[in-house]
This record gives structure tokens, sequence and C-alpha cells, in this order.
């Protein structure tokens, strides 16, 4: 029964919501449109097939379906005007724009790090410096996160796929086993550090979380605001050097490891090391590329683009032959993202083509006169932070609520928009905290054995509550 429902699921959600009538001033094929990506939401959350497959499915069916669901009467009645070019070149546009290229980018920085072993001894530097200590050990696991973060636009191949198997060999050292009593003696307190800086690096930096991304080009759609690296970073470093900071003692304080300190961990990085020898020729040369992209991007963006930038530097990556074309090629992870961003930002744009954003954005608008603008921004902000517990994906959240919260703050007298966006787009990452689907890593330390069920709500609850209240007081004041 199960194979069954989850396909029928987004079906049956976009046929319900096309046979309800469209709202008053809503047009009928805005209506239409808006029941179409109801059930790609739904699809992304429940995963019937893979999200890249369920946004091409849904770009042609809007295309198939254009007259009825994407143009209005008076777009149709223009002389010479063909729709079934219009709609094609709509549903092909995302494959053209500079974002979803720097996010293809970013993911081959992160082939870089995996295929060298630069991430993995970066990793085991900071475990054979700090890991005497357990309280020290969750400062390098943080570090070694923070490290990786502004070159890996993958949270999960950044924690899941490289920082998540070298911790994974510390517990044992303590006789700390999975499912196990035991597993609380040390690695409890790893898995749940190493989780919870993942998060708060993924929204420190625009290049640590593909959908920061994603949220910089629906910003830029919607209200034309352009956001670049070093804005990005300044914004939220004042609260992710905070949080950084306070995240490992928190967990040492709220769930508290039995071994205190001991002397295995360090020894097994330095005998891990020895056998990766010395920094091969291409972990250096890699290192120098990644720099050499963080510098362009935060001091060259007004003469070299950004995906200009990664570009670049990927293609001095294969001239070098720190990867080669046929490790790109095998890369799916990053070919889907790029196929996937691609029709998602489309979709988004579509429901400001068609005029369901600017509907609904008036709408809600009459909900909250007599707000201030802190105020609303405020209640904005926490309303979109915490409906993540209803999706199982950053990306599918940030489709779905970014463009209407930002659509819903231009009718607000008053609000700053370029403060307003930073606002709901740095909490893109710590927002993954909450919930054990919540981004792209929860699912592996969730599985890892470490970390039971009724712990992870409770702990993803009160560090979901710590985090976006740090951001309220110390990073809010700053952007207004």
């Amino acid at each position: 029964m199960r194979a069954y429902w989850k396909p029928l699921a987004p079906v049956l959600a976009a046929i319900v919501i096309a046979l309800i009538p469209a709202p008053a001033g809503l047009a009928q094929h805005a209506w239409y449109y808006f029941a179409i990506f109801v059930g790609v939401i739904v699809g992304l959350m429940l995963e019937p097939l893979p999200g890249a497959a369920i946004g091409l499915i849904a770009v042609t069916l809007v295309a198939v379906l254009d007259e009825w669901v994407f143009f209005s009467p008076e777009q149709l009645a223009k002389p010479g005007f063909n729709p079934g070019n219009a709609s094609l070149a709509w549903a092909l546009s995302g494959f053209a724009n500079s974002t979803v290229w720097l996010i293809f980018g970013a993911f081959m920085f992160a082939l870089g790090y995996e295929k060298t072993g630069l991430g993995r001894r970066i990793a085991l530097l900071l475990v054979r410096a700090m890991g005497r200590k357990t309280l020290t050990l969750g400062y390098a696991v943080m570090m070694a996160d923070a490290l990786l973060a502004p070159f890996t636009p993958s949270n999960t191949a950044r924690s899941g796929g490289t920082i998540f198997p070298v911790i994974r060999n510390l517990p044992p050292l303590y006789d700390s086993k999975p499912n196990d009593p035991s597993a609380r003696r040390i690695g409890s307190y790893i898995m749940w550090t190493a989780i919870a800086s993942t998060c708060v690096t993924s929204s420190m930096f625009l290049t640590a979380l593909a959908p920061n991304l994603l949220a910089a080009e629906l910003i830029r759609k919607t209200v034309q605001v352009d956001l670049n690296w070093m804005q990005w970073f300044l914004a939220f470093a004042p609260v992710g050097i905070v949080l950084l900071l306070a995240v490992p003692l928190l967990a040492y304080i709220l769930y508290p490891p039995e071994v205190k300190e001991g002397n295995e961990v360090p020894a097994w990085a330095a005998e891990e090391l020895q056998k990766m020898g010395p920094p091969s020729r291409n972990e250096l040369v890699l290192a120098v590329l990644v720099l050499i992209a963080l510098a362009l991007w935060i001091f060259g963006d007004k003469h070299v683009n950004a995906t200009t930038a990664a570009m670049l530097v990927i293609s001095i990556m294969l001239i070098t032959g720190v990867v080669t074309w046929d490790d790109m090629l095998a890369n799916k992870q990053a070919w889907n993202t790029l196929a996937w961003f691609a029709t998602l930002i489309a979709l988004a744009d579509g429901l400001s083509r068609t005029g369901f954003v600017k509907w609904f954005a008036d709408t809600m608008s009459t909900h909250m006169s007599g707000f201030s603008p802190l105020t609303a921004a405020i209640i904005l902000v926490l309303i979109f932070f915490f409906t993540h517990y209803m999706f199982a994906s950053v990306t599918a959240h940030a489709t779905a609520m970014l463009p209407v919260m930002l659509s819903v703050g231009t009718t607000i007298p008053g609000m700053h928009m370029p403060s307003y966006a930073l606002m709901l787009a740095l909490t893109l990452g710590i927002m993954g905290i909450l919930t054990p689907y919540g981004t792209g890593p929860s699912p592996v330390y969730f599985g890892s054995g470490y970390l039971p069920a009724g712990d992870y709500w409770r702990l993803g609850a009160i560090f979901g509550v710590i985090y976006i209240v740090v951001f309220l007081l110390i990073g809010v004041p700053l952007l207004l």
C-alpha cells in the first residue's frame, strides 16, 4: 500500500486544489498553477521520485498545459503571441541561471576535497590537536566543519560525507557503542555537536548550503535585492561566531558525556595521519585554488562574477589534474542538483509570473496591518523558521515559502526589504536543527545509533529555540 500511496499523494493534492474554486481576486489559471505547485511541494516532501525528476515533470506539465495554467486570457489574445515557445523558454530558464551553475561549481570543490583527502586531513589534524578532552574534541569537530563550510555547498557532503566518517571511529575507542546504553559515554555528545555545528555553519556562508544560493536567486527575482558572499557572511557572522563558540559547550551541559578526557582519540588521529603521509601535490594545489576562489568571491565580485570565478577555479582543477572530467561526470549529486535547482527556480518564478504571489501577499498584508515593520518582520521570520517542522528539505522550504514571505513583506509600509530578505534567508541553515529530517545530514546522525529519537526531538527543539533567539537578539538589530 505504501508504494502506491507516495506517488499518488502529489497528484491527488494537485487535483483537490484544482477542483476548489479560485479564491476571490485570483485568476483561474493562477489557481491551477498553484495546484501543480502544491503537488510539487508534496512530492518534494514525500519523494516518491528524486526531487530533480519531480521538478522536470512539473515544468514539462506546465509547458504542455500552458494555455490553461500559465497564461492569462489577455496574454493569449496578444497578436503573434506563441504560448508554446514562451512556456518552453520559461521551463528552460533555470538552466541559464548563473546561481544554478555556482551551486554546481561549489559541488565540484567538494569533490576535490573528497578525492584529494584534504577534507579528511583537516578534520584529523584538529582532532589530533584538540581531542584529549571531550569538550575540546567537540570544538575540534565544530572547527573542522567551519573550515570546510565556505567551499562545500552540500552540508550532507561536508558533514555526512567528510566529518561523520572520521568521528564515527572515535566512540568505540572509549567503548561507546551505538544503540546501547554506552552510547552516552561519548558518542552521543560527539554526534549531536557535529549536527548542531553544521546547521550553524550552513547559515554562516552563502556557499555553505545549496538552498542559500537558491534563496539568493529567489530574493533577486522576487524583490530585486542582490546578495553577495561578503554581505551574507558579515550579516550572519556576529550570530554565527557566538553560536559556534557556544554549541560544543551547550551540548556538553545539556547532553553531557560520561567520559570527560582521555588519550585514545588524539593517538588514533595521529595514526591515521601517519597512514595518509605528507600532503600530496593535489592537496596543496586544491588548498591554493580554494583560497583563490574565496578571495575572488570576497574582493573580486565587482570585476568577476562569482559563478565565473568558480568556473575558473574548476577549469584550473581540471588542467592540473586535481579532478578529471570523468570524476566530474561521475558526480551524480552535482548533476542532480543542477537539474533540481534549475527546475525549482523556474517553478518558483512561475508563482510570480501568474500573479499568485502578488495576490497572496495582498491577502496576507490585511492581517499584518497595525504592526510596525520590525514587529511584522520578527513575526514573519518566526513563522518562516518554525514551519520547517513541516518540511523534510530546506530546498523545498525555500522554494515554497520564501517568495510568499518576501511578497508579504513588500506590502508592509516602511519595511526595509534588503534587511528583511536577509533575515529570512539567514535562517535556512539553523532551522535544520529542528528535526531528524530537517536538513541533509540529519538522517545520517539520527541513524548513527547514538541519538535516540526522543533525545533528538528534545534537543532539536531546545537548540532551535536557542538559535532563533540568538539570531533575533544579535543578528536582527545589526541588520536594521
